[in-house]
């Protein structure tokens, strides 16, 4: 559904009435957009390979979430409407993103420790 989102997103902002006014707003949306749809497709790995792996905590997934969702969210908010609070939120977002990376990596080579 993420993906599904992020496509929806950027047709919309690319081609409706919402889409950007400015060259910096389109920069925001597309950065937005990218983000979304790599991070989608991140979320599906990991519940790929955690289904491979189940001893692994599930928390990569949920920061990968809730990164997208305050990260892209208001990114998405910056561009679809004139409050520009969502920037608040913006780096929150990205740490999650980040710590979703950083938890998920440890995960993998841990798992990969205990195989060999």
């Amino acid at each position: 559904m993420s993906a599904l989102i992020a496509v929806v997103v950027a047709a919309v902002g690319a081609h409706g009435p919402l889409a950007p006014s400015t060259p910096a707003l389109e920069h925001i949306l597309t950065t937005a957009s990218l983000f979304h749809l790599v991070h989608s497709l991140a979320l599906i790995q990991f519940s790929q390979w955690r289904m491979q792996n189940p001893n692994p905590t599930a928390l990569p997934g949920w920061f990968l979430i809730a990164g997208m969702l305050l990260f892209v969210g208001s990114l998405y908010g910056l561009v679809f409407s004139s409050v520009k609070i969502p920037g608040v939120l913006t780096p929150i977002g990205g740490g999650f993103l980040i710590l979703a990376w950083l938890i998920w990596g440890i995960q993998v080579l841990r798992a990969a420790k205990e195989s060999s």
